[in-house]
């Protein structure tokens, strides 16, 4: 259910993240801001009812796409290129190869830890995957295991 549709062109912006996709020469490790996935660690955390904006780049020489679990996304731009906010609302999105997206995130309805990854089955797989820890307002993220 993607409805009703909400332009967050014009939100606050409570914070912005950058995600990296990159892999090794081999195309054997796949990463997410240089780290593989790990169940237990925490990359990002978010705050229930906050609009954040994420810059998703790809800075390997193919397409991986972004896939986000519990919050679908406003695509904002691809390559710098505006995109029409009406034809906006996403979970799943294409990263040029050597390119980048921009996405605003309404954290509406979900608190807990959750995924990002790249969409591409072998890739999540190989590594490029991580953690999202979605916090109530005023609430301390949740502890994580080494490992």
């Amino acid at each position: 259910d993607l409805g009703p549709y909400e332009d967050l062109s014009h939100a606050t912006i409570a914070d912005r993240k950058t995600v990296v996709f990159t892999e090794n020469k081999a195309g054997t490790v796949f990463y997410v801001n240089g780290r593989t996935y790990a169940p237990n660690r925490t990359d990002f955390v978010s705050t229930l009812g906050t609009v954040e904006e994420w810059t998703v780049r790809n800075d390997s020489d193919e397409d991986h796409s972004f896939h986000l679990h519990t919050d679908h996304f406003q695509l904002m731009s691809t390559n710098g290129k505006a995109h029409d906010p009406t034809h906006g609302v996403y979970d799943t999105v294409n990263v040029p190869k050597r390119g980048a997206i921009v996405v605003r995130i309404h954290f509406r309805d979900f608190t807990g830890r959750t995924v990002y990854h790249c969409h591409i089955l072998n890739h999540e797989d190989m590594g490029m995957m991580a953690v999202l820890d979605i916090v109530a307002p005023g609430a301390s993220p949740r502890a994580t295991r080494s490992g």
